[in-house]
């Protein structure tokens, strides 16, 4: 299904919400390029959830692949140089900008998210009963617009909360677990911040049965596979203090989190309900252009997890390499650099660099983005 959107939605967006690196002030002028391939991708798949889908899922391979690229040949290198350190950088801040911005920015938070938002909450005043009162005929329409713009698309947050959910669950069915449970609850129902580390005791004893290779118990190998991802964690940070959060979360706010799991579990009656009364009451073409609004703001939402998966690889490499870079900036000379994020070479490193590194950094690169060459 696609729709034609018009021209002024496909330019390059001008403002975008939420831009704390000021992305959209360093990456069209440090990478030119990136506006007509913008405009050229958009032209593509603005207006088709298929394509988008395609270019979505094309992008966040090549966003894998070239980070694996770059990481080798800044493992291999020497990290004590400041001129290859700024050149790996270089090479960060330009996949960033080409294969994940665009896909996790500039299409869900630019003109043509805002052309989406619009067309729903238009077609929504169109299929909508009109009652007497003013105030809530416009709160019946901001209720269904957010159940649209949620869809049943469960987010990275969501996740969390239905993963949370079945975490208690499960630590309240095993005998093993369920003391535990049980002492912490009452623990974190005082909600005093200087009984966390009586609490991280407590759940020290679960980690310890976790990792009883020869604990049989099927529900403490459920609560185990539950908490993998922050294991990993706890491994890279050498610290259990993942595992605590994930667990003290789960008892702190279990009535939340079931709340939000009840509400994921409707959602999917609420759209069917929603689409019949549209179908019904918009023509062929406004229903279609409705049903691709509601599958792009759907998609625009999914891809931003989807893109958001390189941050756990990339983020403590490259800010890994920031801080060698401050190191060797603030040796020879008193300045503060405490401050640090993905651009910060731009915005923060730029002014103490030496004179060729400076040029490095600022000088436009007009050549495209090639995966074989990044």
């Amino acid at each position: 299904m696609k729709i034609k959107i018009g021209e002024q939605y496909l330019q390059f967006p001008k403002v975008l919400p939420n831009d704390l690196e000021s992305f959209l002030i360093f990456y069209p002028n440090k990478f030119p390029l990136i506006v007509p391939y913008y405009k050229e991708v958009a032209k593509k798949i603005a207006g088709d959830p298929e394509e988008f889908k395609k270019y979505g899922n094309w992008a966040h391979d090549e966003l894998f692949a070239g980070f694996e690229k770059i990481k080798k040949d800044y493992e291999n290198g020497d990290q004590s140089n400041l001129d290859f350190l700024v050149k790996i950088d270089q090479r960060f801040n330009k996949l960033i900008c080409y294969r994940f911005w665009i896909v996790n920015y500039l299409f869900p938070d630019g003109p043509i998210h805002d052309f989406y938002v619009e067309v729903l909450k238009n077609s929504i005043r169109k299929f909508t009963d009109v009652s007497d009162e003013v105030e809530e005929f416009e709160g019946k329409i901001t209720r269904i617009q957010r159940d649209l713009l949620q869809s049943d698309y469960a987010d990275l947050y969501l996740q969390q909360a239905l993963n949370s959910v079945e975490l208690y669950e499960l630590l309240a069915s095993s005998k093993n677990s369920k003391s535990i449970l049980s002492k912490a609850e009452d623990i974190i129902s005082h909600h005093k911040l200087e009984d966390a580390p009586e609490i991280n005791v407590l759940w020290d004893d679960l980690v310890t049965m976790i990792k009883d290779e020869t604990n049989n118990d099927p529900t403490i190998l459920k609560i185990k596979d539950k908490l993998q991802f922050v294991i990993n964690q706890a491994i890279m940070r050498k610290s259990n203090q993942p595992i605590y959060n994930m667990l003290t979360q789960a008892v702190e706010f279990r009535k939340e989190n079931e709340e939000l799991f009840k509400r994921h579990g409707q959602m999917g009656g609420k759209l069917d309900v929603i689409f019949s009364q549209a179908k019904d009451r918009l023509d062929a073409e406004e229903f279609k252009l409705f049903q691709v609004a509601y599958e792009q703001s759907r998609n625009f939402a999914m891809f931003k997890d989807v893109m958001g998966e390189i941050d756990r690889p990339l983020l403590p490499l490259w800010f890994g390499l920031h801080d060698k870079v401050k190191a060797i900036l603030t040796k020879d000379q008193k300045v503060d650099l405490s401050r640090t994020g993905h651009a910060c070479m731009f915005y923060r490193f730029v002014w103490y660099l030496p004179a060729h590194l400076k040029d490095e950094v600022m000088k436009a690169d007009m050549t495209p983005f090639d995966l074989k060459t990044i």
